[in-house]
């Protein structure tokens, strides 16, 4: 037999403070039906939202009110910046997919500044230029 588990929050931590984001299907019906954000339409429609302030912060409150009952929308609009949004993107993407999200360049182990890996090039590249720094290489053949 199937059994199925509510799904769990993602956690983020914004200052000293961790915040879960989940959206429920009222949460989700009430974006679409009284403000008209249709974030599981596809990834046009949730791009096209979380470029637009006013749907990234309904969205932001509406996927945070239902275990942090004491935000406003306000506290949303005034404790969310724009310098945010390329960490949050994957975790709004997450609480509503319900699926981990890949980070393009994020830090690893691997990789601590999250741009490649410390030993340098890959052996499947060589360097275009006679300098070797000067960042722009080709696959080989």
């Amino acid at each position: 037999m199937l059994q199925v588990q509510a799904g769990s929050p993602v956690q983020f931590a914004m200052g000293d403070k961790t915040y879960s984001l989940r959206f429920t299907l009222r949460a989700l019906k009430t974006l679409e039906q009284e403000h008209k954000i249709s974030v599981m339409r596809g990834g046009d429609n949730m791009i096209a939202a979380v470029r637009d302030p006013e749907r990234l912060a309904l969205i932001l409150f509406y996927g945070l009110r239902g275990s942090h009952p004491e935000i406003t929308l306000d506290w949303v609009e005034d404790n969310f910046d724009s310098g945010m949004l390329l960490d949050l993107a994957p975790v709004i993407a997450q609480a509503i997919s319900g699926k981990p999200v890949e980070v393009p360049n994020e830090s690893t182990p691997e990789k601590p500044n999250g741009i490649g890996l410390l030993s340098g090039p890959s052996g499947d590249t060589i360097s275009d230029s006679p300098k070797t720094n000067s960042g722009i290489s080709t696959l080989k053949n």
